[in-house]
């Protein structure tokens, strides 16, 4: 799977549309540049942007401290910055 990314200054950028409260975690499918994830959590108190980090930690082989929601934190649409090299 090619992950949509673009890169940029400070590494690269990732669009991210998120449907929470699915029964299963994962990517549900990749739609142009945009990465769509199905979460399990609900997005309370920060919940699913915490699910949504570990799976692209796990996703990019990157650490979380270098994975942040830059826009869109209390928004289905995100935009994802990742700092650095990816691996």
């Amino acid at each position: 799977m090619e992950i949509p990314l673009i890169k940029d200054k400070n590494g690269y950028i990732l669009k991210i549309n998120v449907k929470t409260g699915c029964k299963k975690t994962g990517v549900e499918k990749i739609d142009k540049d945009i990465l769509k994830i199905r979460l399990k959590s609900q997005p309370h108190d920060g919940l699913a942007n915490i699910e949504l980090l570990e799976i692209l930690s796990i996703l990019l082989n990157t650490p979380k401290s270098k994975i942040e929601i830059i826009k869109g934190t209390k928004s289905k649409h995100k935009i994802i910055q990742i700092k650095g090299k990816i691996e």
